[in-house]
């Protein structure tokens, strides 16, 4: 089995290098994998699946093409396009997975994760995301219009990047005991997540941390085949 995990592209129409370079990765390295899993934050924002602009329709369309070249995608929440519903994943020939996921490669138990689930000391954060992962709150904020959604999300996306710019480091990275116990008890080897946009192989008392970067100056995936696995980043 050979697959390739992504995480934190922030696709939106500002980045058209992001995009441009995320549409080449898919025609090129991409193709040399059975699987391709994308762990979270895909979009920059994503307010519902009843989106129909431009943008998104390219990057379903890419999607989509990708699948048909008999390829697997997986499709995780991020903290940014958790709204992501089975009408995309169905559009774009995908499948969501929970957070946590567990993958068996080989003799290997490989955990899957977006990311955010590790950052516990950051109490604010998990705070608004038990709010705004209730079907309660989805209900109400997918009710109301496209610009009502997008208003609030500019607001959002405002509020958070003050608030984020004003917090310390370590609150800003995962909690190394919440790590270790949730390694632990899953008897993991290795640990596969992004979301803190600190790209490095880690050393954990259960096996190795593979921690993916944000498409930004670098686009970043792992390669996954077979025993070998790697973190490999090019420039965008």
């Amino acid at each position: 089995m050979s697959s390739c995990f992504i995480s934190d592209l922030h696709l939106h129409e500002k980045r058209k290098d992001i995009k441009n370079s995320f549409f080449n990765f898919l025609e090129s390295e991409a193709t040399r994998f059975e699987n391709l899993y994308i762990l979270g934050d895909l979009f920059e924002v994503w307010i519902g699946d009843d989106l129909q602009d431009n943008f998104s329709k390219e990057v379903i369309k890419k999607l989509k093409l990708f699948s048909k070249d008999n390829k697997n995608i997986f499709i995780m929440h991020g903290n940014r396009d958790f709204l992501l519903g089975e009408k995309f994943a169905n559009l774009c020939g995908a499948k969501i997975l929970p957070d946590p996921y567990i993958l068996k490669s080989g003799k290997k138990k490989i955990m899957l994760s977006h990311g955010d689930i590790f950052c516990i000391d950051d109490i604010e954060y998990q705070k608004f995301k038990s709010t705004v992962r209730t079907p309660e709150w989805k209900k109400d904020f997918l009710s109301k219009s496209i610009f009502e959604r997008n208003e609030i999300a500019r607001q959002l996306r405002k509020e958070s990047s003050k608030k984020n710019s004003e917090k310390e480091d370590f609150l800003m990275d995962v909690n190394k005991l919440e790590i270790e116990k949730i390694g632990l008890e899953n008897k993991i080897d290795i640990l596969i997540h992004g979301h803190v946009h600190r790209p490095k192989v880690h050393n954990e008392i259960f096996g190795e941390r593979f921690v993916l970067g944000d498409w930004d100056e670098k686009y970043w995936f792992i390669s996954l085949d077979g025993e070998k696995i790697e973190l490999v980043s090019g420039s965008i």
